[in-house]
């Protein structure tokens, strides 16, 4: 009998094993072609430039060099990370500049490193410029980004004089979700966010999806192929994979369920993010600037952004919409679209009047 129960016991062991084996085999198939249609798109950035982070969920890479995809611009990151230009030295620095941090905006998508407002402001200043911004971001993302700065004394090393805040409309509301843009439908990631717990605002942490980008880039790197190398990351990762996918799928609910009364306002953002910014470098005695980059010509800075602004008297207001108006910026170089050269030459030069008057009061 004992021995009968022992061939049962074996045999529901081993078709348990054998679906497990068959149903991993099928959704390994399935994530290999979701990566292959997710990389056989022309990639815009250079290979490697979007890699993991832990607390972030995603991050742009130090050490990038190489042209966007239509060749209308370089991509070129320092060792500690932040944009510079073709020419630059990759590992020299001098402290006591200007850092900025926001979106692709910020980071000056379509134009070239010297062209961005953020060098523009140190050139005027004759100071070095430390550009951090970069696509994809939200506030949330900028927030724990300069954390980790400081945590791995970047800060310590750089010092900045200056911190520029780049702003939009848009980055309210991918503040307050964690599936960032550049996430696949299919391939589980995402970000740090804002979220509310009662009365208080708080970030959210990202679950760890280190074995999706690994994934994401072999396969940008190696070509679509499936070999033994592909197969066996990918089958040992699905567990990982179902756990993400359940967990986000529950995450997605959960946003969507979100009431009005229960939604973070845009002054709950923004001052959440300013209050967090001003906390970390307060020990640098850097002044905060807080650039407003309208999309349109009659769009002007949203009431959250101006309470928030009201709330925190040390900070700098500079407001980009008249700075459009003050320079001539056409249509063409800013509207629904990323700032060109001009445009990012107004702020910066608005930017430096707003100093300029202030220093003289």
């Amino acid at each position: 009998m004992k021995k009968k129960n022992l061939y049962y016991l074996i045999y529901m062991v081993s078709v348990i094993v054998l679906i497990f084996l068959a149903f991993n085999t099928y959704l390994t198939f399935r994530i290999h072609s979701e990566l292959t249609k997710l990389t056989s798109r022309p990639l815009r950035w250079p290979v490697g430039a979007y890699i993991y982070n832990q607390h972030i969920g995603f991050d742009f890479a130090p050490d990038i060099s190489g042209p966007i995809q239509d060749k209308s611009f370089y991509v070129k990151s320092h060792h500690l990370g932040y944009r510079i230009g073709e020419s630059e030295n990759g590992n020299s620095f001098q402290p006591g500049g200007v850092l900025s941090l926001g979106c692709s905006l910020t980071y000056a998508d379509e134009v070239e490193s010297e062209q961005s407002f953020t060098q523009v402001i140190a050139d005027s200043l004759g100071i070095p410029a430390y550009n951090y911004g970069v696509c994809s971001f939200s506030y949330a993302h900028a927030l724990v980004k300069i954390q980790n700065l400081k945590d791995e004394g970047v800060l310590d090393k750089l010092q900045p004089k200056y911190v520029v805040l780049g702003c939009w409309r848009g980055l309210p509301n991918r503040t307050r979700t964690p599936f960032p843009r550049i996430a696949s439908k299919s391939i589980p990631l995402t970000a740090a966010y804002f979220e509310k717990d009662g009365k208080d605002v708080e970030i959210g942490y990202p679950l760890g999806s280190r074995h999706a980008f690994e994934l994401i880039t072999m396969y940008r790197k190696n070509g679509p192929e499936l070999n033994l190398r592909k197969f066996s990351k990918i089958f040992f990762a699905i567990p990982r994979f179902a756990y993400i996918y359940i967990v986000n799928s529950s995450l997605s609910q959960k946003v969507k369920e979100i009431t009005p009364d229960s939604r973070l306002t845009d002054y709950e953002i923004y001052n959440f993010y300013f209050t967090g910014i001003e906390q970390i470098f307060s020990s640098y005695h850097s002044k905060i600037i807080v650039l407003y980059m309208p999309m349109s010509p009659d769009e002007i800075p949203g009431e959250g952004l101006m309470k928030a602004i009201a709330a925190h008297p040390e900070v700098i207001f500079v407001d980009g919409s008249q700075a459009i108006k003050q320079y001539n910026v056409p249509l063409k170089d800013y509207k629904s679209k990323h700032p060109q050269a001009s445009a990012h030459r107004a702020y910066g030069l608005q930017t430096i009047s707003k100093l300029e008057e202030l220093k003289a009061q």
